[in-house]
């Protein structure tokens, strides 16, 4: 029997259904109250009561890598202060309180991001969730199932048709070859953490289906690379209105704009604009 651990977390300024609910994650499910997922290796459920997050794992899991993991050890206030450079961050940010980037493994922020392509939010988690199920490990938490998403060298050996059938589209070679590629260690993630942003952006982008956005996605999400900008359609949307007069700006542009403007902390910048934009427009 796996031997379970419980416990809790102070949490005053984390809003923990945004935080999951935004778009910066898949592949976690909620059932009433606690949403279930993965973190490394082993399950955890995880809930909020006020001002503390309630978890509930599978032995091996550190407490700390929970409050790394649900951005806990970084200094909100003081990042949305740094933000906040002009009336519209302003109304931005107030629109929302708690919104926390959350740090997510490498291995399945890259997958999930390579599905994002040319994808809706709902989809993707569909179809992360419908690989673990299909192709991963089952663990069992708080007598709830979770499903995991094969390890790179596993996925690597999965036929392109069985990637297929779970709904991967275009992408599914894609996923093959990143799956080929961490496990023949050419995507080294303990590389990647060392190196400076451009080196490792430049090397994300080697795998086939990774371009400036998906590899900037995942040094923000997998690596809390705060300078980046991360620009989809979302983002370019809002940029050129709010700051370009809706003139065409080029993704290049308002990728640097963002970084520029917004300084060391562009990527919560980007995950505020993006939450902002998608639950009350731009108009």
């Amino acid at each position: 029997m796996t031997d379970i651990r419980t416990g809790h977390i102070p949490a005053a300024d984390l809003n923990l259904e945004t935080s999951m609910g935004c778009g910066q994650i898949f592949g976690w499910d909620r059932r009433g109250k606690t949403y279930f997922g993965m973190i490394g290796s082993t399950a955890v459920g995880i809930r909020q009561e006020g001002d503390r997050i309630v978890f509930v794992t599978e032995s091996g899991l550190d407490r700390s890598r929970i409050v790394s993991y649900l951005g806990l050890d970084v200094d909100l206030g003081q990042i949305l202060k740094s933000i906040t450079r002009d009336s519209f961050m302003k109304r931005v940010v107030g629109s929302v309180r708690g919104l926390r980037l959350l740090k997510q493994e490498p291995w399945p922020c890259l997958c999930s991001y390579i599905i994002s392509a040319n994808n809706r939010v709902e989809r993707i988690d569909t179809i992360v969730k419908q690989i673990s199920r299909e192709l991963g490990t089952r663990h069992v938490v708080d007598g709830e199932e979770v499903y995991c998403l094969p390890e790179p060298g596993v996925l690597a050996g999965c036929a392109e048709s069985g990637l297929r059938s779970c709904g991967t589209g275009f992408r599914a070679p894609y996923l093959l070859g990143a799956a080929a590629m961490v496990s023949d260690g050419v995507i080294d993630f303990d590389a990647i953490a060392g190196m400076p942003t451009g080196e490792a952006r430049d090397l994300l982008k080697t795998v086939h289906g990774v371009g400036d956005k998906i590899a900037d996605c995942v040094l923000l999400f997998a690596f809390s690379r705060y300078e980046t900008f991360p620009v989809d359609v979302w983002i370019k949307r809002a940029v050129q209105i709010k700051y370009f007069d809706s003139g065409e700006v080029k993704p290049d542009e308002i990728r640097r704009f963002g970084q520029e403007y917004f300084g060391e902390y562009a990527g919560y910048a980007q995950e505020y604009i993006y939450h902002y934009a998608r639950e009350h427009g731009l108009e």
